[in-house]
């Protein structure tokens, strides 16, 4: 005795239908909040905060004082102390590393 196989649907049409009704909400300001982009930014400008402020300065403290730990015991190694001093640049310099591209870049 076999059992008889279901045959299955065309999901053409299915998939369409998805496409079109999700592209149609996406489009919809009210649903997709187009109007105002400030909870995101509020959210990155707080990160930035983080990465910018007393946190990431309390850390920059703790690295350098490592640093003359390790020069102090002669267990120095250039690459290492060359790497976290470009990173703090790097970190409290990037607002005005951005701007300048961004000046450059005439936006």
């Amino acid at each position: 005795m076999s059992i008889p196989t279901i045959p299955q649907r065309p999901r053409g049409k299915a998939l369409l239908s998805l496409a079109l009704l999700a592209t149609s909400a996406a489009l919809v300001p009210e649903l997709a909040y187009a109007q105002s982009a400030a909870p995101v930014e509020g959210i990155l400008e707080w990160f930035v905060g983080v990465l910018q402020g007393n946190v990431a300065r309390s850390l920059a403290i703790i690295a350098v004082c490592f640093l003359g730990f390790l020069f102090l015991t002669g267990r120095m190694a250039w690459q290492g102390a060359i790497s976290i001093v470009i990173g703090i640049a790097i970190i409290f310099g990037a607002a005005e590393l951005v701007d300048a591209m961004k000046t450059a870049g005439g936006v």
